[in-house]
């Protein structure tokens, strides 16, 4: 949890030029960890209602939060997803889980997400023009590491997302897609 939040200000960063969260009342991050996507979203957003979903043992971390944060313990494997919240954000979660626990997760996220409601996905993605070298590299050794996982396409993303149940994807450009790209 310590190393995904030292390297999640960059990802945030990418994630909220992309996409425009303040146009939502209460988001929930699924796998949120520490807080550090929420504490970055949470003075961007000052009206938007916070949640994080993540293990008990992670979510006792989490500290230093805004107090509108509330906090959900639960895993994404034996839990239903808390509702009542009209987005939902996967950031960089989706890549360390092989393709049956992704579509676990992203089934749930579609089921706890009300008619409307929005999932954003934040994640490294595979096949960056002129970047997919260093990011094969990179990711494949941080997910050998992991003994699970692997990098995908946004069109694999999108794909995975509409056997789901989401209707339509869209991906956002971001400055450093390697890092982070939005769907």
């Amino acid at each position: 949890s310590r190393l995904m939040a030292t390297s999640q200000e960059m990802v945030a960063r990418e994630a909220m030029t992309a996409y425009p969260f303040d146009r939502h009342r209460r988001l929930l991050d699924l796998g949120g960890g520490h807080g550090a996507f929420i504490k970055a979203l949470s003075p961007a957003c000052p009206s938007l209602e916070l949640g994080i979903f993540d293990l008990p043992p992670v979510l006792a971390g989490a500290t230093s939060l805004p107090a509108r944060v509330a906090l959900h313990p639960g895993d994404f494997f034996a839990t239903p997803f808390p509702q009542g919240y009209d987005c939902m954000t996967l950031v960089r979660i989706l890549h360390d889980h092989d393709d049956d626990r992704c579509m676990q997760i992203l089934r749930s996220a579609r089921e706890a997400l009300p008619p409307g409601g929005r999932l954003v996905i934040a994640e490294p993605m595979a096949g960056v023009r002129g970047a997919r070298a260093m990011g094969d590299a990179y990711f494949g050794l941080y997910l050998w590491a992991m003994n699970s996982g692997r990098p995908r396409t946004a069109s694999e993303y999108a794909a995975m997302a509409r056997e789901a149940g989401f209707t339509r994807s869209q991906s956002r450009r971001t400055a450093m897609p390697v890092i982070a790209s939005v769907i």
